[in-house]
């Protein structure tokens, strides 16, 4: 077993940031109009593309509702 060096191929690696938060315009199916939220990410345990089922989970507890959730817009806030 080789142990890695912290750099690869004279670059250093910057660790990935703690949390990140982006700024959500979404829409719920059968509902006029669109909402805002914000929505924080952990590197490792969510993404981008969990965001629909994290904004359902806050709207009617239940992540698989995501397919109520249309995000519109995403970005970091």
């Amino acid at each position: 077993m080789t142990v890695r060096s912290r750099s690869s191929h004279g670059r250093s690696r910057v660790p990935p940031p703690e949390r990140t938060a982006y700024r959500a315009v979404y829409s719920v199916r059968g509902e006029a109009g669109t909402r805002r939220a914000e929505v924080t990410l952990l590197p490792g345990y969510s993404q981008e593309s969990d965001v629909p089922r994290i904004l359902a989970a806050r709207l009617t507890g239940r992540p698989a509702d995501a397919e109520l959730i249309t995000v519109l817009e995403l970005r970091p806030a």
